[in-house]
Order: structure tokens, then sequence, then C-alpha cells
């Protein structure tokens, strides 16, 4: 069975390990981070400290993971951010928690910009792509009508994350390689997902064998 962030005791735990891990902070000051856009290295400025709402750390089918759950974000903000790919051991889940908040503990520190800046993000494994507000309305009236579904959606990031890197996750690396008309579709692809309510997907949420039956066809 899939972790659910969701469940109350879940959240309870969370919580509790936010708490404990609170006190083994390291100063990441000079820390760079490794948040990857089609355009420009950059995280969210609204993954703060205080935004926090637990560190869910738990065991799954290649490892471990270790997610950030927040609160009180934008709309299109992830609320969940995390280790790209699963790590070993428990322990090293922890630690990669610990770097996490410690950064987040550095963004408390900086203003958060008001409307200079609206762009946002979808976040497809370790890439965070970024979609321009203003267009979501109009597409999302546009997808309604076509009767597109977010099945759909989630197909065609898993077709394209097959296409560009085989079913691992996408990365910088793998993306830059992939052909100019492959990686316009990826963009295209985020931007529909997040107009229909979807902000982030990564390998868990499924691979092409997964959603081949029912994925749209080429674009």
């Amino acid at each position: 069975m899939d972790y659910d962030h969701g469940s109350r005791p879940n959240r309870r735990r969370a919580a509790t390990l936010l708490d404990a891990l609170k006190g083994r902070l390291v100063d990441a000051s000079e820390a760079v981070e490794h948040h990857v856009t089609m355009q420009s290295a950059t995280s969210s400025p609204h993954w703060r400290i205080s935004n926090v709402a637990g560190v869910h750390v738990y065991e799954v089918a290649r490892g471990w993971n270790a997610d950030l759950a927040f609160k009180n974000l934008p709309f299109g903000v992830p609320a969940l951010m995390g280790n790209a790919v699963p790590v070993k051991t428990r322990r090293e889940a922890l630690e990669s928690a610990i770097r996490q908040l410690s950064l987040c503990v550095e963004r408390e520190k900086v203003p958060v910009a008001g409307n200079d800046s609206p762009m946002l993000y979808f976040v497809i494994d370790d890439i965070e792509i970024p979609v321009d507000p203003d267009d979501l309305p109009d597409t999302r009236a546009k997808l309604a009508r076509e009767g597109y579904t977010v099945e759909q959606a989630e197909g065609r990031l898993a077709y394209l994350r097959h296409v560009i890197s085989g079913d691992e996750p996408l990365n910088a690396d793998n993306v830059a390689e992939a052909d100019h008309e492959t990686r316009t579709r990826l963009v295209i692809a985020c931007h529909i997902a997040m107009a229909l309510g979807r902000t982030q997907f990564s390998v868990d949420d499924g691979t092409w064998a997964d959603f081949m039956p029912t994925a749209p066809g080429m674009m």
C-alpha cells in the first residue's frame, strides 16, 4: 500500500519527527540548492521553516523517502518536497530531511517577494518547470470542454519521461539531452497537468506502463 501523507496518524508522527529534527539542524548558509528548472537553478521561497507541517520518513520498495510537508502555501507551490530518489537507509533519509529543514531556515531569512515573480513551477521528478499562471484559466476551460482528464495528463507525463529517460526519474542531464521538440512537449504537458490541479508528478505516481491503456496519443 502506498504511503498516505494525509492520514491522521502519519501527520501526527510527521509533526513529532519535525519537532525532534529541529534540534539537529546544521548551518546551511553556504549551501547550494539543487532543484533545477528549464531556465535556472531555483526552489520555492515559500518552502520556509515556518511553513513546514511535518517530516514524513517512510520505507518504499527501493529504499527510504523523507518528505517535508508544507502548509499555508500559494496555489501551485508543491506541498511536498523530498529526496528525488529513495535512499538506502532510514538514517540517510533522516539526514536528507535535516539538510532540507536547514535550507528552509535559510529561506526564512529572505523576505518573500510580492507579485514581482508570479511564475509557478510544476515539479516532475527532480525538475521544476515554470508555468505562467495567467494562462491557466483559459487552458482549464479548454480542457473542460474537451473532456481531458487528470489521468490523461498523468499518462502524457509518464510517456514523455519514458521517451526522455526510459522511466528513470527526470533530471537536468537527461532533459538537456532530449531534443527541442520533446522538451517543448514536456513543458506543455506540465502546463496542462497544472491546469487540471496537479502540481507535481514522480515515478511513484506511475510510469508509462501504468498509463499505456489510457494515455492520449501523440500531441
